[in-house]
């Protein structure tokens, strides 16, 4: 055998044992991020409904997908009379949680007249799906909302308007693409890809083995994903030129960098449908302000330093912090986003 061709051999058994290498350590990276069924974090400051059940009521919601069932609710200001209601805005929820975690972006949309559908996405919380499996699924269930909101006039005639933030920004851009009666999409945080979300979110948790991936890491998460999983956010503007899209994003976002997301890209190629509104502060979630995200952050850190405390005293500790508790302040808002919010929905149900 000549010289070059077994140099030309061994180049190729490197290259194939490096991306079946690489396949395997993404293939256990989105078992560790999709691979269970996805619930709200176990501890005591973090928003519930029974929080604002004072103010708000909700009716159940469910739909079917694939023989599985997505649950969610339909949220409204209490006593609200039906010809007040302005808009049906369905909400699709970000990773590490369910759609609990946005009572607050629930309670600002209701208290302003619209309707809210908050679902949770497949493999999480209420929601039927032993586990999330991949980013694009937010997308494909997205859309099955979507259509039996349309299909059964769920929203009875109401404007429909499209929310979402991180998972949910990047499930709610690509479902987009179908549906040009869609009056607005707000998309919070929105990666564009599955890629450059995966790429983020090693840097965020300072994972090593991302310098081992970067060479061949998009070919490698092509083929552990396939073609129906490999979808970009940009999918639903390539169709969808008419209903308006406001693209909100931090520059000091550290789950989804400001150079990877979707704002970023529209500030760079334009569409006439799409406007961006940038904050220097705010990081992953600026509707709230860095002080609550930082204030919730340090409360979290006190409980579980409490439960550190295997003292007889323990539950007496734990129930002294709970009672000391005020959720809803710990949830301030970033008032140039939550007032950008409401003013670019209700321009979008005038038009």
């Amino acid at each position: 055998m000549k010289y070059w061709l077994i140099i030309i051999l061994v180049l190729i058994g490197i290259v194939g044992l490096y991306l079946a290498s690489s396949i395997i350590i993404l293939y256990i990276g989105n078992q560790k991020v999709f691979g269970f069924h996805g619930s709200d974090p176990d501890n005591p400051c973090y928003q519930r409904f029974e929080d604002y059940d004072k103010e708000l009521e909700r009716d159940e919601y469910q739909c079917g997908y694939y023989l599985k069932c997505i649950r969610g609710y339909i949220y409204r200001k209490k006593d609200i009379s039906p010809e007040k209601i302005k808009g049906f805005i369905i909400l699709s929820h970000g990773l590490f949680g369910t759609h609990i975690q946005y009572m607050a972006d629930i309670y600002l949309l209701c208290m302003n007249g619209y309707e809210v559908l908050a679902y949770d996405q497949y493999g999480c919380g209420i929601s039927d799906g032993k586990s999330m499996e991949y980013l694009a699924n937010g997308i494909y269930v997205c859309e099955n909302v979507i259509h039996d909101v349309i299909k059964r006039n769920v929203n009875k005639d109401l404007p429909i308007l499209l929310y979402g933030h991180s998972w949910g920004a990047y499930s709610v851009m690509g479902a987009m693409k179908e549906y040009p009666q869609i009056k607005g999409v707000i998309a919070r945080s929105s990666p564009i890809s599955p890629s450059l979300a995966a790429d983020d979110l090693m840097k965020a948790f300072k994972m090593k083995t991302r310098y081992f991936l970067l060479p061949g890491f998009k070919l490698s998460l092509f083929f552990l994903l396939g073609f129906h999983n490999s979808v970009s956010a940009k999918r639903g503007l390539r169709k969808n030129h008419t209903s308006p899209v406001l693209l909100i994003q931090a520059k000091n976002d550290n789950m989804v960098l400001f150079k990877h997301s979707l704002a970023a890209y529209y500030l760079k190629k334009p569409k006439t449908n799409v406007s961006c509104f940038i904050t220097e502060n705010g990081l992953h979630n600026s509707i709230i302000s860095e002080e609550g995200s930082k204030a919730y952050s340090e409360k979290v850190k006190e409980y579980k330093t409490i439960l550190k405390d295997n003292s007889l005293v323990r539950q007496e500790e734990i129930e002294k912090f709970e009672a000391g508790l005020n959720r809803r302040e710990m949830y301030p808002y970033q008032d140039i986003v939550k007032d950008k919010i409401i003013e670019f929905f209700d321009e979008c149900i005038k038009k």
